[in-house]
């Protein structure tokens, strides 16, 4: 069985792994998707304490897609890439990825959270900073 602590590695590095994912975004807020990502990635890993490693892989693999999907989506919303007519497919495919991340009764109301950040004015920064605090998961 791997140690917890390399699955938890292998999985930040599926995201740090991934970084074209976060091009269309400034410094700032592509550095705090990416480390919000790694965190997710963690939480995610650590979920499967316990398991043998192809019980992990296999419960791990669709989360890690999803994780990189919602990363991409929450990077394109910030950067401006979904207009006011296109934001609601964006909104329900991201609420998909989470709860394909963290289980359907993940502790979220995704749809009422975007929401609130849905405003065209919002700098990027910010946009991820909300979202990241709205849907921050107990550890």
């Amino acid at each position: 069985m791997t140690d917890i602590k390399i699955r938890v590695e292998n999985a930040k590095k599926v995201v740090t792994g991934n970084v074209s994912m976060l091009d269309m975004l400034e410094t700032a807020p592509a550095t705090e998707l990416m480390n919000w990502g790694i965190d997710l990635a963690a939480q995610i890993a650590q979920s499967t304490s316990g398991m043998d490693d192809a019980a992990a892989e296999k419960n791990m693999e669709p989360r890690m897609k999803a994780l990189r999907q919602f990363l991409r989506g929450a990077g394109n919303w910030a950067a401006g890439k979904y207009d006011a007519a296109s934001r609601p497919g964006m909104k329900n495919n991201m609420a998909e990825h989470w709860k394909s991340m963290f289980g359907k009764d993940a502790p979220a109301d995704i749809g009422k959270l975007l929401n609130l950040v849905d405003d065209a004015k919002i700098a990027p920064l910010q946009l991820i900073l909300k979202l990241k605090e709205s849907l921050t998961l107990p550890k």
